[in-house]
């Protein structure tokens, strides 16, 4: 019997190794953290060490990390589709939903080094100190902003297991995911209407941690949304099991995994 520890280390670990052969990949992970944190280095120069750590060191990592979870998590089920291989996996010993959660893992782990990168760039070029007030809080935002948009990635491969029209998704949430979850500059800037969609998403929530991790503040302001944010990822949680339950029906009982 396989374990599901196994089905994902080995999944995640083959995923690890083979999404840096795609051009494309290589461009999110590695030039976009460049391009961004330099560009965002050089809007937030002249701010306080607050606004440059949090959006041009983090902001240009995490954006980064939601293209990678975007583009290539969501992706690889219509790339297994394209090959031919989609039903091969699916009818795997091991567990079609694992293998594809292990898939995630494995792009997330290089979605979490583009963050080192871009914070390694960003500081040995513009040569300007970091402010980070609380790092316990730091620690705790990024990693439960990883699990949520791992979350995230698995609901995406859910819906384009199901639909590739779900595809016209991928390229529709990246950019206004940057400006409506404040990733980039204050959601503070944006209509009132346009912040309260905005908290839809769970980056606007982590994006919240980071900022009382680099400007500090009392635990009780930011515990809201500690707790919005993993509410969010067990509701995105929910809704990949679910959309993962149809999946077996369209494939045990109307076959149409092939088709839509």
């Amino acid at each position: 019997m396989i374990s599901t520890f196994n089905v994902l280390t080995s999944s995640a670990v083959q995923q690890f190794k083979t999404s840096i052969g795609r051009p494309m990949f290589r461009f999110c992970v590695i030039a976009q953290p460049i391009i961004f944190g330099l560009l965002l280095g050089m809007i937030y120069l002249e701010k306080s060490s607050v606004d440059f750590t949090l959006y041009a060191v983090l902001g240009s990592g995490l954006s980064t990390f939601w293209s990678s979870i975007c583009f290539s998590s969501a992706s690889d089920i219509h790339r297994e589709r394209w090959y031919g291989t989609l039903e091969t996996i699916y009818a795997a010993p091991a567990g079609f939903k694992w293998i594809v959660l292990g898939k995630i893992i494995g792009n997330s782990i290089w979605g979490f080094l583009s963050i080192c990168l871009s914070v390694t760039v960003v500081t040995l070029f513009f040569n300007k100190r970091l402010v980070i007030a609380q790092p316990l809080w730091l620690g705790i935002g990024l990693s439960l902003m990883t699990a949520s948009l791992i979350a995230i990635g698995y609901l995406f491969a859910a819906l384009f297991t199901l639909s590739r029209n779900a595809r016209v998704m991928m390229n529709f949430m990246e950019y206004p995911v940057y400006i409506l979850c404040g990733i980039l500059f204050p959601l503070e800037m944006l209509p009132k209407a346009v912040q309260v969609l905005s908290y839809a998403f769970s980056p606007t929530w982590a994006v919240k941690i980071l900022r009382f991790a680099v400007a500090g503040g009392e635990v009780s302001q930011v515990l809201p949304y500690v707790y919005g944010l993993v509410s969010l990822t067990l509701i995105y949680g929910l809704f990949s099991v679910v959309m993962f339950n149809r999946i077996d029906v369209k494939c045990r009982v109307d076959a149409t995994l092939e088709v839509y």
